[in-house]
């Protein structure tokens, strides 16, 4: 049965990302938590040094299987179909190699920091991939928790300003379209709220950054990286229209 209605479909299409709220239970976040710890102490961060501020692991996905688990065994990419249907989407990793991994996000605080500005992952031509899945682990229900934030609708503005000015005009500015000139005029951007449990999905287009954490606690995000089959042939394609792989938004396109 769908999990997503008219509006929240319509949503995506005019934002970009969408929150759905409690889709992964309690179990498969425990053991993911555990997965987590041991991966954390047995190697060092592949961004950051451990210090205040936002560190990353990204982990070769046979090496993650219950953070694998909060993908397969709960809803979630079963929601993540529902927004390219006819389509199917998967790890990206299967189409790239460049994808193939997991990335565990934390945010140690105090790091009271907010983004100035956007970018987008996949910026170098033929580089790129559907869909960002995000999980947390922690409460994010207030700003500066280290939120994701996300500029919304920028999905269609970069489209916009790839047919403009070409798929090759990030390269020089590492996916910062704010720091072009002229730069890329984007609306105002708001932090990613949520809880433990919830599911953020997001237009590979769509302009983020991270954000600070001066809460009591370490903010944790798992994230994966999706595709359609055979989106590494179409990836410059789907920076020219935005729903090249989203059949089920075509009917929101104006």
């Amino acid at each position: 049965m769908p999990r997503l209605g008219e509006d929240e479909l319509r949503r995506f299409a005019e934002d970009g990302y969408l929150v759905i709220r409690n889709v992964v239970p309690e179990a498969l976040l425990a053991a993911a938590d555990e997965e987590i710890d041991r991966t954390m102490a047995e190697r060092e961060p592949d961004e950051g040094k451990r210090e205040p501020g936002q560190n990353a692991w990204f982990v070769a996905i046979p090496q993650l299987p219950r953070c694998d688990d909060l993908l397969r065994e709960s809803p979630a990419l079963a929601i993540a179909n529902e927004l390219v249907a006819p389509n199917t989407i998967d790890h990206a990793g299967f189409d790239s190699p460049r994808y193939a991994v997991i990335q565990i996000a934390i945010t140690i605080p105090p790091w009271p920091h907010v983004p100035g500005g956007p970018h987008i992952d996949g910026w170098v031509p033929g580089d790129s991939f559907t869909m960002l899945a995000g999980v947390l682990l922690t409460d994010q229900r207030t700003d500066q928790t280290g939120n994701l934030w996300v500029w919304p609708g920028s999905h269609l503005a970069h489209q916009q300003m790839f047919r403009e000015r070409g798929v090759d005009v990030l390269q020089k500015v590492t996916g910062h379209a704010t720091l072009l000139q002229p730069p890329l005029r984007l609306g105002a951007p708001v932090p990613v709220l949520g809880q433990r449990g919830d599911l953020v999905l997001s237009h590979f287009l769509l302009g983020h950054n991270k954000g600070g954490n001066t809460a009591g606690h370490v903010r944790r995000t798992i994230y994966f990286r999706l595709a359609v089959p055979g989106h590494a042939r179409r990836a410059d394609q789907t920076r020219l229209d935005a729903w090249l792989e989203y059949p089920a938004m075509a009917r929101f396109v104006t």
